[in-house]
């Protein structure tokens, strides 16, 4: 159910002003980059970087003080934003937010995020995930919808005042502008289309716009810049913070090369490249210019960063909207029933025979490619799979963590009826590991079966997956508890000339 639909208007309407046209069904993975924003020229843009710079000089301040719990809590620990249907989440829109490990590394960093060192043209608060070891593309992304959220939420009224029935709108506080004398987000009123939720309340939807988004990590990132290192060494202008990094480069190339000579063996050039890097990575903390050098890098590609963002859209929008689509169309084309008095598993394993059909014999196998090539994430599979599920009287939860691993599906109605489905790629490295992962998660969740689904899209990855299921003697449980896919472009005819 897209955005359009659900609210009767023309999904051209959505995309001429410049908004995703979300899906209400699960979260689309993409994220909001504050680089997308700093680059804009549009007047508002260069407004919003504003204000998130103006809320991050005030927390400095704040910071001279240190920061107490309650501080913590509401000038960095901010829930998730689910309602612009963004993010992880493969059932619904349900999201974790920053989290208080997370939120407590940002409120220590907060100064180092506001330094240029007179190197930079901008401040970019993201620059703190240059210091964190972990994933932060959502929190970043999480942390950026709260500081901009009037402007969110306004560009959605705006859109809705103008475009959509009053029936579908209703009233809402949103706590979305920074008050500096007060101290607290002050809650606003808005007018929004709003659906009603699992529990009959009203939630109100958000529409972002489409060139603030990307899929990948934000443009400042950690592992950018360890992958950039040379294009940062090399944009270096300044003779004292240069000669500081190259002698404490030579120093460890130097140690490797006379080690190389004490053992009579020639240096290898790769090896001195890896050294390289990793010194690299040590003068990091020595030479905090370094930081600000990478930040100006990623200024001066702006047009890349720009157009990298938009081709990650497009291909995200394609794949699980446009390929979702053709085969939610296929599957409603065969099977127009809604599945009824079945147990668990076998719902799993009828929907599974029906998307196995869809993809080999009704063309479906093109929506698993992007631009001539196979998806190549297990996630992928999971949300294609998820925009196939309904009329279901049971809940359907993916990647449920319960202490023990994360299974890909839960199918359960109640406490006493658990079923596992595994969404597995046939190229998975650790493929044969799948049935001792599925035994944990039956345990925790007091599960009796599981089924698995495993997706091939070459002879090789076939016969890979056909000699790990003799070596476990499971070839037997094929088209029971074991799903293989053909998902190959090179063997089949058109549907629609068969």
């Amino acid at each position: 159910m897209y955005f359009s639909e659900c609210f009767n208007i023309e999904k051209q309407k959505v995309e001429d002003y410049g908004a995703i046209d979300i899906n209400l069904v699960c979260d689309l993975p993409l994220f909001i980059d504050p680089m997308l924003i700093f680059n804009s020229q549009k007047a508002e843009y260069i407004d919003l970087h504003k204000q998130i710079v103006q809320y991050f000089h005030f927390l400095a301040k704040k910071s001279d003080y240190g920061f107490t719990d309650g501080d913590l809590t509401t000038f960095f620990d901010f829930s998730e934003i689910k309602n612009n249907w963004l993010g992880y989440s493969k059932a619904g829109n349900e999201g974790n937010g920053n989290g208080k490990e997370f939120s407590r590394f940002f409120a220590k960093h907060i100064k180092f995020s506001l330094q240029t060192h007179g190197i930079s043209a901008g401040i970019h608060f993201e620059k703190t995930l240059l210091l964190f070891k972990g994933n932060g593309r959502d929190k970043i992304s999480d942390l950026t919808t709260h500081l901009i959220l009037d402007y969110i939420a306004t560009y959605t009224q705006q859109f809705a005042l103008d475009n959509i029935d009053k029936r579908y709108l209703d009233t809402f506080f949103l706590d979305s502008r920074f008050n500096y004398t007060t101290e607290t987000f002050e809650s606003i009123e808005y007018i929004l289309p709003y659906i009603e939720n699992r529990k009959g309340n009203r939630e109100f939807v958000l529409l972002t716009p489409r060139d603030i988004l990307r899929k990948d990590e934000p443009s400042i990132n950690r592992q950018d810049l360890i992958r950039n290192y040379d294009k940062v060494r090399n944009i270096i202008d300044n003779a004292a913070i240069r000669s500081q990094l190259e002698n404490y480069i030579m120093k460890a190339v130097s140690a490797y090369e006379k080690e190389c000579q004490t053992k009579k063996k020639k240096a290898n050039e790769a090896t001195i490249a890896r050294i390289e890097k990793q010194a690299f990575i040590g003068a990091l903390q020595y030479i905090p210019e370094l930081y600000d050098y990478y930040v100006k890098l990623k200024e001066c590609e702006r047009e890349k960063i720009t157009t990298d963002a938009f081709s990650e859209t497009t291909e995200q929008l394609e794949k699980f909207y446009v390929n979702s689509a053709a085969l939610i169309e296929s599957y409603k084309k065969e099977f127009p029933s809604i599945i009824t008095g079945l147990s668990a598993r076998e719902e799993i394993r009828q929907r599974l025979i029906w998307f196995k059909h869809i993809i080999e014999d009704c063309d479906g196998y093109k929506n698993l490619y992007y631009d001539g090539k196979p998806i190549a994430k297990e996630d992928d599979l999971q949300r294609l799979f998820r925009f196939v599920w309904y009329g279901s009287i049971y809940d359907v939860n993916y990647e449920t963590n319960n202490g023990r691993g994360e299974s890909d599906v839960k199918v359960s109605y109640g406490a006493a009826t658990k079923n596992i489905a595994e969404f597995k790629l046939a190229s998975n490295s650790r493929l044969s590991h799948i049935f001792e992962q599925v035994a944990i998660y039956e345990k925790a969740n007091q599960c009796t079966d599981s089924i698995y689904a495993i997706f091939y899209f070459s002879q090789n990855e076939l016969l890979k997956v056909k000699a790990m299921l003799i070596e476990t003697k499971t070839e037997k449980f094929i088209d029971d508890s074991i799903f293989l896919i053909d998902c190959r472009n090179d063997n089949k005819k058109s549907a629609s000339i068969a």
